[in-house]
């Protein structure tokens, strides 16, 4: 994907939202967050390529998963591409398995997940 469907995807859902852009640079500044207008304008048209912490900053005021932004431009979340390179063989294969999963069925795994990692804890 591009740094313009990025910015498309950001721009749909601050107006889902219905933000404006002085609503979000306010939002970002109540987190003491320095983010212009402009800036959060030019993202949003993809004539600004951002960093990986303005797009977490973006999805936190948007109350969004910063995963769906890495995903639109083909990358990761730090945390994320450190668990694929200490597992390379395996989060590919899980993926590649648990592919079809519907909603639900992702929800059971996310739960059988945190038990077993509960469970593991004691």
């Amino acid at each position: 994907m591009s740094r313009e469907s990025l910015g498309l995807l950001i721009r749909k859902i601050r107006k889902e939202k219905d933000l404006s852009l002085r609503d979000m640079k306010d939002k970002l500044g109540d987190l003491d967050i320095k983010m212009s207008i402009v800036t959060i304008s030019h993202i949003e048209n993809g004539r600004y390529k951002t960093s990986r912490q303005n797009l977490k900053d973006l999805a936190i005021i948007l109350n969004v998963n910063v995963d769906l932004f890495f995903a639109e431009i083909n990358q990761v979340d730090d945390q994320v591409g450190d668990i694929i390179r200490e597992k390379p063989d395996q989060v590919p294969e899980f993926l590649r398995t648990a592919k079809d999963l519907n909603d639900e069925d992702w929800g059971k795994l996310s739960e059988f997940v945190k038990n077993l990692k509960k469970n593991k804890n004691k």
